[in-house]
């Protein structure tokens, strides 16, 4: 059953669809671990729905144990949350999740894991990067590591990946991004995006309830904001977002046919993060971008691996064990 809840983060208020309802957020043995699940641009939080049953199969079916899912509505993308145009940088967005976790996981006892996909994987990342504390586990979607990268890779190793990059110049003003998209319930650049980035996905159905999110007042300017502040001027030390992988295990998944993030990056990612234990890249063969949304099986099974491997591993930590012997027991048991 899918509840609708309201998370908060001071005056900010976010919508999330809940596998529990709101009266059990960080109840005592309400649930026995955590998952979020944060959605990208041009997208919302309906991503999810094919894949938040079979977690909670997975989870709940095999080893008989409560997960609390949720997903949230992200920053700017319903009037409750928007703000002023500079406050979307990342080390914003991941305070939002940052005081969700303490929400829920008030004792700080519990698994907490995130998914991310698009805008939400750069916001995991972010997350991740401040806060390694809170977070178990994550997997991020559609977006390779990047922070690791340098401008000579995009030139050296794959200039054409500047050129599907080209359409965030166009999130730069509202001069260029409101004709761009111009009355999103009907079909036009929306629909241009997600064919490019996802080219052998028939998506007509699940189009249109994004199609309404961004059709509410303020939320095409407030989505297209994080790209206007993904340099955070005001405060540039925040820029980039190195995650300590022993600390929070990752695993980032790519598509194959993605025309938004080129297989090559993942290729490169793989080879640079070669010798560091605790991540792994994965590119799937025949999906593109919105790769959870078009085989949603085959991501939740590998969610639920890493999921799987790495609660085992923090357990493992917590009960007294070194962390390879933890990680050595994680992965006889997965």
């Amino acid at each position: 059953m899918k509840h609708k809840i309201t998370l908060r983060n001071g005056k900010r208020s976010f919508s999330a669809w809940s596998s529990h309802p709101q009266t059990l957020l960080g109840e005592p043995l309400a649930y026995e671990r955590v998952i979020f699940l944060l959605h990208g641009f041009p997208d919302n939080n309906d991503s999810y729905n094919e894949m938040t049953p079979i977690l909670k199969s997975h989870f709940e079916g095999r080893k008989e144990k409560s997960v609390l899912i949720i997903a949230p509505l992200m920053r700017g993308y319903e009037a409750l949350s928007q703000g002023q145009s500079n406050e979307y940088c990342m080390y914003e967005l991941a305070q939002d999740v940052l005081v969700w976790i303490q929400e829920v996981n008030p004792q700080k006892n519990l698994p907490v894991h995130i998914v991310g996909h698009d805008w939400g994987a750069i916001v995991a990342f972010k997350t991740a990067s401040k806060y390694p504390e809170l977070i178990t586990s994550m997997v991020t979607l559609a977006i390779p590591y990047m922070t690791n990268l340098r401008p000579w890779h995009f030139l050296w190793y794959f200039p054409k990946q500047i050129w599907c990059l080209s359409y965030m110049l166009r999130m730069q003003s509202a001069l260029f991004y409101r004709p761009a998209f111009g009355d999103v319930c009907k079909p036009g650049y929306l629909d241009s995006l997600w064919r490019f980035w996802s080219p052998d996905w028939d998506f007509s159905r699940e189009i249109e309830p994004v199609r309404q999110t961004l059709a509410e007042p303020g939320v095409l300017d407030a989505a297209t904001a994080y790209y206007r502040n993904l340099i955070p001027w005001k405060n540039l030390q925040e820029f980039g977002w190195p995650v300590d992988f022993e600390k929070v295990p990752t695993l980032i998944l790519g598509g194959e046919k993605d025309g938004c993030m080129l297989a090559a990056l993942y290729d490169l990612e793989s080879r640079l993060l070669a010798s560091t234990p605790r991540v792994k890249v994965q590119v799937l063969n025949g999906v593109g971008h919105f790769l959870h949304r078009e085989d949603s099986v085959k991501v939740s099974e590998l969610v639920c691996d890493w999921f799987d491997k790495y609660d085992l591993w923090a357990v493992g930590v917590s009960s007294g064990l070194r962390a390879g012997q933890a990680y050595a027991h994680a992965k006889s048991v997965s």
